[in-house]
């Protein structure tokens, strides 16, 4: 059972700020006509739509439940004719991932509302290698949002399309199992430094985004024996990029053929504490303990790292305050660890120290970094890097409703006492 992890002041604190967010984000909703034109997940009205309906899970008996249905409308009427590409983040895909989360939980639709999702996924792969392997802009997405389909019949045969597609690109060596990110696909700043292509360790946009898709799709009881192949491969190749003598940064950000690995930052997106719940998951999704000994040493590196070294500059989910302590708040939710339990409290701490009130959204910007080493503060009220996602982080840690929007982050690993059983995942994975 999940249960909040602040008290006293700190958690008092934490309602505040989530209530402040709630009224900065229902002010933004009526005056950006830009966030509302916008349906996506990352920076759109599917985002805000996450944060009001957990509020309204969270502190029943106000009108949060009206505004997440007011998002998800929104959302669901700017689909059709807005210019968005196929992404689980910024795309399509990611506005029919929250609808499948909503849908039955929070408010009562037919199941034909995403068809047209479907079959758009449908023609992106039929094309294997012509789209990105990653979570965020590619077909590891595109799973995430089948596996929250489920038990749609759909959803269930293009699952099988999703590993056929990972399979095919695989490069598999006595190392293990991996996936090569072609400049074309790359970042800006990547392919900046490394114009050939190169292998990509972060979560949201490289291997361990793989790993995460494959072990929720174990866990909803997917029965095709390549998904173990394939994640044993990949836990095989990831565990041995490690640096034992880079002490900042076990796991590098990416590194090419012939260049040096590049360090990363401790957050989500990149580094090893994202690494450490998605290898987690991965643990308990195929149970292999000796794993999951490797998360929670991974873990608990990043917990005793000081934060001047975590490259944290704002607040947001993606790589922030809140970010790093929704992660810790999760292995400790999983795990009871706690060394894991005081590293999300600082966390916590950091992230509600880090508010300006009169600046930004509910007093937080995001910093967003520009290719020639620059940056800028931005107002962002999204989920990945907005006050959305601050709020949600905020709510899983002051709150006892388990946050299982973290799924389409593919860290969602239950706590100690809740597991699924076999029945139940066969039921949600239907024909699959």
């Amino acid at each position: 059972m999940w249960q909040p992890i602040t008290s006293g002041e700190t958690r008092r604190e934490a309602w505040t700020v989530i209530e402040e967010i709630e009224r900065s984000l229902a002010k933004h909703l009526t005056s950006d006509s830009l966030l509302s034109s916008n349906p996506t997940l990352a920076a759109g009205t599917a985002g805000l739509a996450l944060f009001f309906a957990y509020l309204d899970a969270a502190r029943p008996g106000s009108d949060a439940g009206d505004r997440a249905l007011e998002c998800l409308g929104q959302s669901i009427d700017r689909l059709a004719s807005a210019n968005i590409g196929p992404s689980l983040y910024s795309g399509f895909a990611g506005v029919g991932w929250v609808i499948e989360h909503l849908r039955g939980g929070f408010f009562d639709g037919d199941d034909d509302l995403t068809d047209p999702i479907d079959g758009a996924v449908e023609e992106l792969l039929e094309s294997p290698g012509q789209q990105p392997y990653e979570l965020i802009r590619g077909v590891a997405g595109y799973g995430m949002y089948l596996l929250e389909r489920l038990p749609h019949p759909t959803a269930a045969s293009l699952i099988v399309q999703v590993i056929d597609h990972l399979e095919a690109t695989a490069e598999r060596s006595e190392v293990g199992c991996t996936w090569f990110t072609p400049p074309e696909w790359e970042l800006d700043r990547q392919r900046e430094l490394m114009p050939q292509g190169c292998y990509n360790l972060g979560v949201a946009h490289g291997i361990p985004g793989v790993l995460g898709f494959l072990a929720a799709a174990q866990r909803a009881g997917i029965t095709d024996p390549r998904i173990e192949d394939l994640a044993g491969g990949t836990v095989r190749w990831l565990l041995a990029q490690q640096n034992a003598e880079d002490h900042n940064s076990v796991f590098p950000a990416y590194f090419a053929p012939g260049t040096g690995p590049l360090p990363a930052r401790t957050a989500w997106c990149y580094g090893d504490l994202g690494i450490a719940a998605v290898l987690l998951l991965a643990a308990r999704s195929f149970g292999r303990p000796e794993w999951e000994e490797e998360a929670v040493a991974l873990a608990h590196g990043a917990a005793n790292r000081s934060a001047e070294v975590t490259g944290v500059d704002d607040a947001c989910l993606c790589h922030g305050f809140a970010g790093n302590a929704h992660l810790f708040v999760r292995l400790y939710q999983a795990t009871g660890d706690p060394v894991l339990r005081e590293a999300a409290l600082s966390w916590i701490d950091q992230a509600l120290a880090s508010r300006r009130p009169g600046e930004g959204v509910a007093g937080f910007s995001a910093w967003y970094a520009e290719v020639d080493g620059g940056g800028k503060w931005v107002a962002d009220t999204g989920f990945l890097m907005g006050a959305a996602g601050v709020g949600l982080a905020l709510l899983a840690a002051a709150s006892d409703v388990e946050p299982e929007w973290d799924r389409v982050m593919v860290v969602s690993v239950p706590p100690r006492d809740v597991e699924t059983t076999e029945e139940a995942a066969t039921e949600k994975a239907g024909a699959a």
